[in-house]
């Protein structure tokens, strides 16, 4: 079996440590997915356009900042890497599954010429039919993946992220308490809508509980940068 260019690049080892990264941490920023893999940050910004051009990931700007997350061919992608690196850490003992036998199942060269002449003779053609396998398919259009709006679960860890970015900048330029409240300040009126969003949902809404715990744990997080 012969990889594509873009599966060799899927397996390659900073490319799985993005993905597995990201399917962890769920939404996060370039800069960070470059530090948690070790990587330069433009050599990170290559594989992540790349992962986005192959409907991995998605994009989502709020304000300047800019966050990603999976797609959810990315996330079942990312999800079985996962699985697969389960495996290869675990000790259990495995075993095949129930009635299975190995075989071997490679095609012989009689074998294609004898179903290219079945095909031949169902299409009606007086020649032998061979499907060409070194011309690739017509690339698949690629969908806008970064319209979608947010929901309100990812709303609360953009902005979970996007205070601790700055948290993070303040902190490395040493910056006083006034400036901490004025850079912060800026973020009250956006953490309010987001909780009275929750608010409006209906109190058999399932997901209504998470969402407040991941809110309250928000406006701690907030509340101690403020105050720092």
């Amino acid at each position: 079996m012969k990889l594509t260019a873009d599966e060799k690049f899927l397996f390659q080892e900073k490319t799985v440590s993005a993905l597995l990264f990201i399917y962890r941490i769920e939404v996060t920023y370039i800069s960070e997915v470059s530090e948690n893999i070790e990587s330069n940050f433009a050599h990170t910004n290559k594989i992540i356009k790349r992962l986005e051009s192959m409907g991995f990931l998605s994009s989502v700007f709020e304000g300047r900042s800019r966050f990603l997350k999976l797609t959810p061919k990315g996330y079942a992608f990312a999800q079985k890497l996962s699985a697969a690196f389960e495996v290869c850490k675990s000790d259990e003992t495995f075993e095949f599954p129930e009635g299975y036998v190995p075989e071997r199942k490679i095609q012989t060269a009689d074998e294609d010429f004898t179903d290219s002449l079945s095909a031949s003779a169902l299409s009606g053609n007086s020649a032998p039919v061979f499907e060409n396998k070194f011309v690739n398919p017509k690339p698949k259009s690629k969908s806008n993946l970064s319209g979608a709006p947010l929901s309100i679960m990812d709303r609360i860890k953009v902005f979970g992220l996007k205070i601790k970015e700055i948290y993070d900048e303040l902190i490395e330029a040493d910056a006083d308490k006034d400036l901490f409240q004025k850079r912060f300040g800026e973020f009250d009126r956006e953490l309010k809508i987001i909780g009275a969003e929750i608010e409006k949902l209906g109190s058999d809404d399932e997901s209504k509980k998470e969402l407040l715990a991941a809110y309250r744990a928000a406006e701690m997080q907030y509340s101690f940068y403020l105050e720092k």
